[in-house]
């Protein structure tokens, strides 16, 4: 066999067997959407610090609360110091509103790496911020009340973009989706916690490339989030203390921080 023939034949032999990785397809839509009243609360930079003592079995001394501070401590913001919406919490709404549907009564496993909310923040925009305190009882055997400072955003507004696999989903299956997430909530004391704050609408659809674009630049800021204290870096964490807080029936408290946004944890209000 001459020496062109054979490789004439590798070539056709990996040619035959090669594959073709093809990339999922995805479209995106946006929105503007509207809500009520919309209560935050997010973990703070010293709420955390006096967490970490705790883990670490350091002596925590509680100061006296100023209701300002807390509030303003509550608000979740981006880096660049505007008031927005985890991504997550509308993402997880939508997720929740799914479980209504037929359509995505057993499709939720393909929904959360189908559906996506673009961006690291969603900015607000709202007519005013009113301080809110509330009675709330924290988890553990005890229960104990205690007193929540929080801040309530009344009617509010939010653009955003959701990406989706137009393999799975078609973009009035994503409005539909996105209409019936308003009724679950973001934030506080929402209805799927058994509150009533926290619902939305779609206002209107996003069409043009030029806002579209605004929206995306917009969402991209990233949310400011806890830095890592320096006299922690070094620190041990007790481990067996760790384990009791975060038992059934600890110490730990239920005070509704970042956390919430995603999973719907908080204080029971009564």
């Amino acid at each position: 066999m001459s020496k062109k023939k054979e490789i004439v034949e590798v070539g056709q032999q990996a040619k035959a067997d090669s594959f073709v990785l093809e990339q999922p397809k995805r479209s995106i839509v946006g929105f503007e959407i509207k809500g009520r009243s919309y209560i935050q609360n997010a973990f703070s930079q010293k709420a955390i610090e006096e967490m970490l003592r705790k883990h670490m079995g350091l002596t925590v001394q509680k100061e006296k609360k100023n209701p300002r501070q807390v509030i303003e401590r509550a608000i979740i913001r981006n880096i660049e110091g505007a008031v927005c919406c985890p991504p997550v919490a509308v993402k997880c709404a939508m997720l929740s509103a799914s479980s209504s549907l037929k359509t995505f009564e057993r499709k939720k496993t393909q929904l959360k790496t189908s559906l996506f909310v673009v961006g690291s923040s969603i900015p607000l925009t709202f007519e005013k911020m009113v301080p809110r305190m509330d009675m709330v009882r924290t988890s553990g055997m005890t229960r104990t009340p205690d007193v929540r400072f929080r801040p309530n955003f009344i009617n509010w507004s939010a653009r955003l973009l959701i990406q989706y696999s137009d393999t799975l989903l078609q973009p009035q299956s994503i409005a539909d989706l996105l209409y019936r997430a308003g009724d679950v909530g973001v934030g506080e004391w929402r209805p799927e916690k058994n509150g009533t704050h926290g619902t939305f609408e779609i206002a209107r659809a996003i069409t043009s490339e030029e806002e579209t674009a605004e929206v995306e630049a917009a969402c991209a800021i990233p949310l400011k989030t806890p830095e890592i204290p320096e006299w922690a870096l070094d620190a041990n964490i007790d481990m067996t203390l760790l384990a009791k807080l975060f038992s059934p029936g600890g110490d730990g408290e239920s005070d509704g921080g970042p956390a919430d946004e995603s999973s719907g944890k908080e204080a029971e209000m009564t």
